[in-house]
């Protein structure tokens, strides 16, 4: 199957999106991996601050 020069320019534009929307997903992957654990823990050292506060 031969295409021509307008349908093969059409595909790398199709694939060039794909790639930038992937490159999306990475970035929102890696937001999540950093801060999902650092509140995770923030709210660890909160309990226990307070928690320390409150005890006789």
């Amino acid at each position: 199957m031969q295409l021509n020069k307008k349908e093969r320019k059409s595909l790398k534009k199709v694939y060039r999106k794909e790639l930038v929307k992937r490159s999306h997903i990475y970035k929102i992957a890696a937001a999540w991996v950093t801060t999902v654990p650092l509140s995770a823990i923030l709210a660890a050292l909160l309990f226990f601050m307070l928690r320390g506060m409150l005890l006789p």
